[in-house]
């Protein structure tokens, strides 16, 4: 046990990061009424195409039932159309074109707080970071 004391817990200090990323990236986006969990499930979407919604939480590393109270606004805005998959058990989530209208309005807004992070934090560090931040992400749970 001895030398414990001494190392830095990984935890603590990706929980502080995210919680600091997660207030600027909200703040940013505040004006246009958009969270930061709402913007990435868009752009998720933008990304796949449409997603049954258990691959979509997956992808975002949310659970489900976080998953689903955060996109429940975003259909009632029609932004991400919900239908049952041909079994009926599965529901696929899809982009909407005001979905689509709806992040290149608001990527603005997240291109400004990702510029001012990225020179607080520096381009060399930031690429360094990126990478041992994704393989975390990548460890088996």
């Amino acid at each position: 046990m001895k030398g414990f004391h001494m190392q830095h817990c990984a935890f603590t200090t990706v929980r502080k990061a995210n919680r600091v990323l997660f207030r600027r990236y909200q703040e940013a986006l505040t004006p246009t009424g958009i969270s930061i969990v709402q913007l990435s499930i868009l752009r998720a979407l933008e990304r796949h195409g449409p997603l049954p919604l258990v691959r979509l939480a997956d992808d975002l590393a949310m659970e489900r039932t976080s998953l689903y109270r955060t996109i429940t606004p975003l259909v009632e805005a029609c932004m991400i159309d919900l239908s049952k998959a041909e079994s009926g058990r599965t529901k696929i989530a899809e982009l909407t074109s005001e979905g689509q209208k709806t992040i290149e309005r608001v990527m603005p807004y997240w291109a400004k707080a990702q510029e001012q992070i990225l020179s607080e934090v520096g381009d060399g560090d930031w690429q360094a970071v990126h990478k041992m931040l994704s393989a975390i992400a990548n460890l088996k749970c």
